[in-house]
């Protein structure tokens, strides 16, 4: 078995990842797709993905996910056919060498609840908070709804917006301003990472969210609204016009996550028509 390490992907690493993540999903009736951006990363010059091969064959895959040195997330998986022959623990044990390396404090390990409950040796070595769990929506269809004329207008954005998105986006995920701008000013004009801005009347961003553009779907996170406008239906009526505005350039489904304690969120995103697929985990030592 050779492991291989990068720091970022190019197109033909990404489709091997995903040919396996579809193997795997498939196997586990799983849905949770890894990240496979580097960029956001606190430090570029970190080693974020770990390949391990089997003669010219993936079999095993790991990601590190680093926006602060307070945590790292860790997503590891490898090909039903080559699982307990100790290709996860090679992986792991590398990851946390960089992880020492970089000074990072903690590490997390993401797992889906249908393989943890399927895995007894994953409940025996890691210790599951069950109650910080985020779960995975999908909606394959936008409802029928419509609002008050006028009261929102949603668009993408634009560089000149990064500063007001920041702004809010800090506050609202008790984040620095300076990495709220790293988030913004990386995602806006990207060909497969977008940000949406919700306007009110007076053309006044007063929300946000973000998409990830997927061949099968759009992902979609980061929804923020100002402060001074929450309660007032922005998010809401925010992102069924910016799912209209992507279904019209393209028809898929749409996902995101959202955590389980959230039940505001959860209850927006299901006037959406959005529903539960699936459970994500977090996983500690």
């Amino acid at each position: 078995m050779r492991i291989e390490e990068k720091i970022t992907l190019d197109e033909s690493l990404i489709a091997s990842v995903t040919e396996l993540e579809a193997v795997i999903q498939e196997h586990d009736q799983t849905y949770r797709d890894i990240y496979l951006d580097s960029r956001f990363n606190f430090d570029q010059s970190m080693p974020a993905f770990q390949f391990a091969w089997q003669e010219d064959v993936l079999v095993g895959f790991l990601s590190i996910y680093a926006d602060n040195s307070e945590e790292a997330e860790l997503s590891v998986i490898v090909h039903p056919e080559y699982r307990r022959q100790g290709i996860a623990k090679v992986l792991i044990e590398n990851a946390k060498s960089i992880v020492q390396a970089y000074d990072i404090d903690n590490i997390v390990y993401i797992s889906e609840r249908r393989f943890i409950e399927e895995t007894a040796y994953l409940q025996d070595a890691y210790q599951i908070n069950w109650d910080e769990t985020e779960y995975i929506m999908q909606a394959d269809e936008r409802l029928d709804k419509s609002f008050v004329e006028g009261q929102i207008s949603v668009r993408e954005a634009v560089m000149n917006d990064a500063h007001n998105i920041a702004s809010f986006q800090s506050e609202a995920f008790d984040s620095s301003f300076k990495e709220a701008m790293t988030y913004a000013e990386g995602s806006i004009g990207d060909a497969e990472h977008a940000i949406y801005v919700f306007l009110n009347e007076d053309e006044k961003i007063v929300g946000s969210s973000s998409v990830n553009i997927t061949d099968d779907y759009y992902y979609l996170f980061g929804l923020a609204v100002d402060t001074k406008y929450q309660g007032q239906g922005v998010g809401t009526q925010g992102i069924y016009i910016m799912m209209e505005q992507l279904s019209k350039q393209s028809k898929r489904p749409f996902r995101l996550s959202v955590e389980k304690e959230n039940e505001h969120a959860k209850y927006l995103y299901q006037k959406n028509g959005f529903e539960v697929i699936s459970e994500v985990i977090y996983l500690s030592e």
